[in-house]
């Protein structure tokens, strides 16, 4: 270990630090150990201990170097992107690290309340600063339970029990999940397990395992090579189990829920993994995140450093190192067993998982009342069945906002976990103006100290064994009212002890830090004003009925009906009274002009003005943006306050991005409606509802302004990857039929026009089919006929481009082509059924010499390119299996944003939010706002 200059090297100069006084570490020396090697370290030295408990941390942004706890933060902003930017911790991220160091070693006895809330305000990058604490214990387990039982005793009992035959049974019972693991796994290691085995079956003649310590050291360090730690694990909770059962004087412990928690506790497998539960429309920020900004590689088991597998788990996608973005989630994928659980350092599982986990929990308890199962140990989800290292919930303060905890709430508390952190730049919720705003944010407060389990305000959950149901309960309502009696009270009355006591909660359990605390600038707030002029026959249908309807309630019933007021209005005695009571004087005009403003009528002339402002304001902003230069995509300078800032306008180059926000999902769907009418719908991305696939794919949209897909070799048609493996195409392809007969397929963008009653009257006889009448295109001209399928019917008279080599199409195959593709046996099966089944190929067009840019044909039916052509039927020819995914650039400058899905979203590069209603709570305002 001597270099060739006679220096020793970093390895051998970590150990023989002990003799110097130079407690600094060179962080050269980390290269030679992996994250489990630094944990399994047993350093005898003082100094070097007292060296190692801090290491330097060099990157942070603000330049200084920092003493961080030992090991640091690997693999945390070291992917190469980040090395190459310089990427860091922030200096209010390393001081965040650093209270939530403190919070979770307070006191590390078990069952202690270790973790807390991160709550440092929305944009401030949460994300990053947890994946970092992560980071920084990667490799540890939780602590075990305490040993409840008497040694002596157990003891004792042991050396009776050590020469009955009986005994025997329970031994090989302890011995099962070794030797299910080899049967499966290891094969070859089925002789050492079977001499193990007959070594350890009692009777025993001779001193061999004098305690059960003796017999469990023997088992541990024979296997140890032979089968993983997991099944280790897995041993040892069945060697407790007997082991309790040895001292009778546990049996009174075991039936009180002290007992039958700390039982619980010992038999969950211990894991160093760390679950964090997500919100669905946040599984792929998370995702993408540690994909940008995690070296996986460090934490990986190779020994060469290079692979990945076995570090982070996505639920309902895999392991993240084979995973493909946008995600490829898919909510019916199995979850993992809980010993595959224990492998990974992370665990991502979204909410629609949990409330998936806890509805089997509720059926399998149905079913093992009905069986007579015992319930304290009847099937139970893998995510029950660990004992996890940390748990996180990110957006955690769901956990607080209801009174009566949801499904999902009690089974997030269920879990067991030695560490428990919520994350959520807005911990209390709600309108600030409402009176009872502190009461109710005292009371989420409480609800999220139950979650964290606090030990006086929060409960030791024993949710898992159903017997003890009533008495979580009550153990629920002792918190809750000594949390009443100690904080809230007081607090409300303003008594100094309530905020004392508050004060120090939150000084136990809260890390946060606001924009303000480190001078960000504050987003730039516009008031948007549009005028709505009623229309003259409102304002007629009113006037007249004020002049001429006296008292007479019926009139201004029936004239509210011709204004649009809705049915369930009009019948309910409300409204009846307020007609009588304001049928006299101005309050007559007053009353049915407000009637009106409510009307779904009036309400889509304020969506479409709205849509109109947006539509403006971003195409002014976008000309402006040209005006100085053009976009500037990696503008890492750019300004993070909004363009439109006077101060700024001149300098930031960042691509517009706007983001249209609504908490009426009705309200953003009819704006969305005007706003698709002035852009193009490759310009918009919708992140409104759906499956978690198609969310990842709509936000990598409007982030990086591409999509990922698959070009048709049939037809050219694109088809979006939004994660699920692409078969057959799905672009819409018509079968049509002129005049004389021939039928063949188009593309709907070939379709001209639908033929109308008059231009079928004047064709002579050259228009075939049945016309179309503009009614039932909703009033649109007949030559957005192709827009939509919805508005196609079998018979149609539509006249077509049939230009064979129309430079926006692709060009197409020739019959030689199609006829090696399986064309002849396509004719055979289409004839068999009378052209009326799913076969036909996209063939050439006929020849129609100098009238092919207009010619009439009738429609037949229209199906996807994929049904067309059926690889299970005749084709023979490429298909989208055999295409490489491509990404095609996309202008995508807007998103249509659901209140629902706004969450945690990380929207840093957004320059415009456009709030479609006024949002009186502050913490959602600041969750909005403060991401973009």
């Amino acid at each position: 270990m001597m270099s060739n200059q006679g220096k020793h090297s970093p390895l051998l100069d970590l150990f023989l630090r002990i003799n110097t006084n130079n407690s600094r570490i060179d962080s050269s020396v980390w290269d030679f150990l992996s994250i489990q090697d630094t944990y399994k370290l047993r350093v005898l030295s003082k100094s070097t201990r007292d060296a190692l408990e801090k290491v330097e941390y060099n990157r942070c942004r603000d330049g200084t170097d920092y003493l961080v706890p030992f090991p640091g933060f690997p693999g945390v902003l070291l992917t190469p992107s980040d090395v190459k930017n310089g990427a860091g911790l922030f200096t209010h991220q390393l001081a965040s690290l650093k209270a939530m160091h403190k919070a979770e070693n307070n006191d590390t006895q078990f069952g202690a309340l270790r973790g807390g809330i991160l709550g440092d305000a929305p944009g401030l990058g949460k994300t990053i600063t947890m994946l970092a604490l992560i980071a920084s214990t990667a490799g540890c387990k939780p602590k075990e339970p305490d040993e409840f039982y008497d040694n002596e005793a157990i003891n004792e009992h042991w050396k009776i029990m050590r020469v009955n035959p009986v005994f025997r049974e329970e031994i090989l019972k302890s011995l099962k999940p070794i030797r299910d693991f080899i049967n499966v796994n290891n094969p070859k290691g089925y002789n050492l397990f079977r001499e193990v085995a007959e070594f350890a079956s009692p009777p025993y003649s001779d001193r061999r395992f004098p305690t059960v310590g003796a017999f469990e050291a023997f088992v541990t360090s024979k296997m140890k090579g032979t089968v993983p730690a997991s099944t280790i694990d897995l041993f040892r909770m069945k060697v407790v189990a007997f082991k309790a059962g040895l001292d009778k004087r546990n049996r009174r412990l075991f039936n009180n829920p002290i007992g039958k928690r700390m039982m619980l506790e010992r038999n969950l497998i211990p894991a160093s993994t760390n679950l964090i539960i997500v919100p669905d429309a946040l599984l792929e920020h998370w995702a993408e995140q540690i994909r940008r900004h995690i070296k996986i590689e460090v934490f990986a088991d190779s020994i060469d450093g290079h692979g990945c597998e076995g570090v982070v788990y996505i639920d309902g996608v895999g392991d993240i190192s084979t995973a493909r973005f946008p995600l490829n989630h898919n909510s019916s994928k199995p979850m993992l067993s809980q010993f595959e659980l224990a492998n990974y350092l992370i665990v991502l599982v979204p909410f629609s998982r949990i409330e998936e986990q806890n509805y089997m929990r509720k059926r399998r308890r149905n079913e093992d009342v009905i069986l007579g199962t015992d319930l304290s140990t009847a099937s139970r989800s893998p995510l029950l069945r660990l004992r996890w290292f940390r748990i996180i919930v990110d957006e955690g303060h769901e956990l607080g906002e209801h009174e009566a905890a949801t499904d999902v709430t009690n089974f997030i508390n269920d879990l067991a976990s030695e560490r428990r952190w919520v994350m959520s730049g807005t911990p209390t919720t709600g309108d600030e103006d409402s009176p009872d705003f502190t009461a109710k944010g005292l009371d989420q407060l409480q609800r999220l100290l139950l979650f964290l389990r606090h030990p006086k305000y929060g409960m030791s959950c024993d949710g898992q064994d159903p017997s003890v149901k009533h008495k979580r309960e009550l153990k629920k309502e002792l918190a809750k009212s000594a949390w009443n009696d100690d904080v809230k009270i007081p607090f409300l009355n303003k008594i100094e002890s309530g905020r004392e006591k508050l004060y120090k909660i939150l000084y136990e359990v809260m890390v946060m830090h606001k924009k303000e605390d480190i001078n960000l600038p504050k987003p730039i707030f516009k008031q948007g004003e549009v005028t709505i002029f009623i229309p003259p026959s409102v304002q007629s249908t009113i006037v007249d009925t004020v002049h001429s309807a006296g008292n007479d309630t019926a009139a201004y019933l029936e004239a509210m009906a011709n204004l649009g007021v809705s049915g369930r209005r009009l019948v309910s005695e409300e409204l009846r009274r307020e007609i009588e009571l304001k049928c006299k004087g101005s309050a007559r005009f007053d009353l049915l002009l407000s009637e009106y403003l409510g009307t779904d009528s009036f309400q889509s002339l304020v969506d479409e003005k709205q849509a109109q402002y947006i539509v403006e304001a971003v195409k002014r902003e976008r000309s402006e943006l040209n005006a100085r230069g053009g976009s500037i995509p990696d503008d890492s300078n750019a300004p993070i306050t909004a363009a439109t800032s006077s101060n700024n306008v001149a300098c930031d180059r960042r691509p517009i991005k706007v983001v249209v926000y609504s908490q009426s999902h009705s309200n953003l769907l009819s704006v969305a409606e005007y706003i698709y009418r002035s852009f193009q719908a490759e310009n918009i991305a919708e992140l409104t509802e759906g499956k978690i696939a198609d969310m990842a794919y709509e936000l990598g949209r409007f982030r990086n302004s591409y999509k990922e897909g698959k070009k048709c070799r049939i037809c050219g048609g694109w088809n979006d990857y939004n994660g699920k493996k692409l078969i057959g195409c799905r672009r819409l392809l018509m079968e049509v039929c002129d005049a004389e007969g021939r039928t063949f397929l188009i593309e709907p963008e070939r379709v001209n026009r639908a033929v109308g009653q008059v231009e079928f009257n004047k064709s002579n006889n050259g228009a075939v089919g049945t016309p179309v009448d503009m009614i039932r295109l909703g009033g649109a001209p007949l030559s957005d006929y192709r827009i939509s399928h919805k508005n196609w019917q079998v018979g149609d008279s539509l006249c077509i481009n049939a230009r064979g080599d129309h430079p926006l199409f692709q060009k197409r195959w020739s019959h030689n082509q199609w006829a090696a593709y399986g064309s002849d046996r396509c004719m055979e099966l289409a004839e068999k059924d009378n052209f009326q089944g799913r076969d036909g190929f996209l063939g050439p067009l006929p020849d129609y010499e100098e009238r092919c840019d207009s010619v009439h044909v009738k429609l037949n039916k229209w199906q996807v390119c994929g049904k067309f052509h059926g690889k299970n039927r005749w084709y023979l020819g490429p298909t989208l299996e055999d295409v490489d995914l491509e990404k095609e650039l996309q202008d995508v400058f807007i998103l249509l944003l659901d209140a629902k899905l706004s969450h945690g979203l990380d929207l840093s590069f957004v320059t415009h939010l456009f709030l479609l209603e006024p949002i009186d709570d502050a913490a959602l305002l600041e969750q909005v706002t403060s991401r973009a």
